[in-house]
């Protein structure tokens, strides 16, 4: 539970690092790709075995599916940018939020892992994290949209799509092909090509690097970095089961970024908004009610 918290807190520092670009006038794109850069070395400094990195085989599944994974990290972050500005931040944090209906069912129904056995009461929960992601997402009392030309229409279903499989796939590698040994490495491969693939973009577009975007992005890549490797190890912790894990991730994002905006970045909250946090609290406890039962005997 302890890498459950940590992963959690390093989801809103990613949350807090994306507001402060704002604030600071930064160049997204370049703090992003320095990002990955940080998220490469944080790794490698942090690998207990170093030589460990030396023995991968680049032939190898996990290898091959972590190097992907860059190029669709690097996609995903793209058109949630593009989603933002032809729709509204509303729509593309909803499509965000919303994939992690991907994930459960896959874990449920393709993986077939469930790590203790399920009542009725745990699937309510999975079903009231779901509207409670939905609820506490909402700004204002409608999501203003601009016309839409074109195909521009898929983006929201594309980011719902994309999203789903990243957790998906890191579900499944960490479920199939990981071990103790290579768990720290596969994020080191997975940045080390979105890295490569962003640097790339940056070389091609010829915008002057600015210093604070590629400082900001040292900070946001600690920050990142940390968020995969406590993803691994909660999934690790939970036995792969991502049906109870990821509700639990994104209502325990939910909660505590709601906490910070309302403190720090003086946010609002809709009734209908804490509707979706009081429903938030309802699902965790019913998904984890026989753990908490058993501490509290």
């Amino acid at each position: 539970m302890v890498a459950l918290l940590l992963c959690i807190l390093s989801n809103i520092g990613i949350f807090v690092c994306f507001r402060l670009f704002k604030v600071f006038n930064l160049n997204t794109l370049q703090a992003i790709v320095f990002n990955y850069v940080t998220c490469v070395a944080t790794g490698i400094i942090f690998l207990k075995d170093k030589s460990a990195l030396y023995a991968v085989s680049w032939s190898t599944d996990w290898v091959i599916i972590g190097a992907i994974l860059g190029g669709v990290f690097i996609g995903t972050f793209y058109l949630m940018a593009r989603t933002t500005q032809i729709f509204s931040m509303t729509v593309s944090s909803i499509a965000s939020k919303m994939s992690l209906m991907i994930p459960v069912l896959m874990s449920l129904f393709v993986l077939g892992i469930q790590s203790k056995q399920y009542s009725s009461l745990n699937y309510v929960g999975m079903a009231l994290a779901i509207l409670a992601i939905l609820l506490s997402s909402l700004k204002g009392k409608k999501i203003e949209t601009v016309h839409v030309p074109g195909l521009s229409i898929f983006l929201p279903i594309a980011v719902f799509l994309l999203s789903g499989l990243i957790d998906s796939v890191i579900n499944f590698t960490n479920f199939k092909y990981l071990s103790p040994e290579t768990e720290p490495i596969f994020p080191i491969i997975i940045f080390s090509s979105a890295s490569i693939i962003g640097l790339g973009s940056i070389m091609l577009g010829k915008n002057r690097i600015a210093f604070k975007n590629v400082i900001w992005g040292v900070v946001l890549g600690v920050v990142n970095y940390f968020s995969i490797y406590f993803l691994l190890r909660s999934l690790s912790h939970f036995k792969n089961d991502g049906a109870i894990f990821y509700p639990l991730l994104n209502v325990g994002i939910i909660l505590i970024a709601a906490l910070v905006s309302v403190l720090f970045f003086k946010e609002k909250l809709s009734r209908i908004n804490l509707l979706g946090l009081i429903l938030a609290i309802s699902s965790i406890v019913l998904i984890s009610y026989q753990e908490l039962k058993l501490i509290f005997e």
